[in-house]
């Protein structure tokens, strides 16, 4: 044979030799990620507000992917009568041989320390047998920053500050479950959203508007500069800080309560069409109380960003930061939706 034919042989078999290594990678990482899956013994993960709709979606999420997941709220309120609303639902629809959905609702608030520390505790005390730590913490509490210069000051003790009690409160549960397992140990915060960039002051009007967009921006970059600080300060502890950042969100969607979709007095009237995505985590229930039922919607994102948050949770060496972009959703698309009594 001449040197060209030669010279293809070799191009056609390198080639192949790139498929084959690429496949191979790509089951190797399948199979790593598999190891941490909490499949028979469900590791723990604290949310800290499920009052958020974005808690609320990642909570019910997460339980029903087989994690243990400790809700925080405020005692009493919508969030958390959603989140037990949502178990009881599954649990009764999960069959026997199934294990069932794991989700413990706690009084928590970032900006309280004496709450903190009793969600620390109470949390320690749900730990099954054999756990010393817990696995992540996910931070979605804080606001918006809505209101003006009248409201900066509790969004940054709130988002800012609260970032920073979190992570002091939580931190060595999270060593201690990274002590037992090399993959644990991770604290997950917001970062930046569409209406964190300075630039976009320039393009708004002054007055209150520009008030409320640095405000926001205020908080936000603040958040992702406590997080910078921190993944340094807890790399001796073998944690990891993650930022998830939201591009196609604003503050305001990011830290919004459960969107009410069907009042108590009207009947629920949607049809059933079928779905873009498959949407775990955030079916109907419903929680008995006097009065007519109302349907609220917890989804946020796609199911497509979750799995980047589930990917996050689970890769062996996660990374800095992801991005949770958000996809248009179909006009056809049904809204899963919960439904609360009042």
């Amino acid at each position: 044979m001449d040197a060209l034919t030669w010279l293809s042989l070799g191009l056609q078999l390198a080639a192949l030799c790139s498929i084959v290594g690429a496949l191979l990678l790509y089951l190797l990482r399948k199979v790593r990620v598999a190891e941490v899956l909490p499949v028979d013994s469900a590791k723990t993960v604290l949310v800290t507000s499920v009052d958020t709709a974005l808690g609320l979606q990642i909570a019910t999420y997460l339980s029903g992917r087989g994690w243990r997941v400790m809700a925080g709220c405020r005692s009493g309120g919508l969030g958390a009568r959603l989140a037990d609303s949502w178990l009881q639902a599954h649990i009764a629809s999960t069959p026997e041989d199934e294990p069932q959905p794991r989700l413990v609702t706690l009084e928590l608030d970032v900006a309280r320390e004496d709450l903190l520390e009793e969600a620390a505790r109470t949390t320690a005390q749900h730990l099954p047998a054999g756990e010393h730590g817990i696995w992540a913490v996910i931070n979605t509490a804080g606001s918006s920053g809505r209101g003006g210069a009248s409201s900066w000051e509790g969004t940054l003790r709130g988002n800012v500050l609260g970032a920073l009690r979190v992570a002091r409160t939580f931190s060595p549960m999270l060593a201690a479950a990274a002590a037992d397992h090399p993959n644990a140990g991770r604290l997950f915060y917001i970062g930046l959203t569409s209406d964190t960039a300075c630039e976009s002051l320039s393009r708004l009007e002054a007055g209150d508007s520009g008030e409320l967009s640095a405000g926001v921006a205020a908080a936000r970059w603040g958040v992702w500069g406590a997080a910078r600080a921190l993944r340094t300060g807890l790399r001796s502890k073998r944690l990891h800080v993650v930022l998830l950042h939201a591009p196609d969100l604003s503050a305001n969607e990011i830290y919004s309560p459960p969107m009410l979709l069907q009042p108590p007095s009207q009947p629920a009237s949607r049809p059933e069409t079928p779905s873009s995505e498959v949407s775990t985590g955030t079916a109907t229930c419903a929680v008995t109380m006097p009065g007519e039922a109302a349907e609220y919607s917890a989804k946020v994102l796609p199911t497509s960003a979750l799995k980047v948050l589930e990917d996050a949770l689970t890769t062996p060496s996660p990374k800095d930061a992801y991005y949770l972009k958000v996809k248009q959703d179909s006009w056809f698309t049904r809204m899963p939706s919960l439904r609360v009594s009042h």
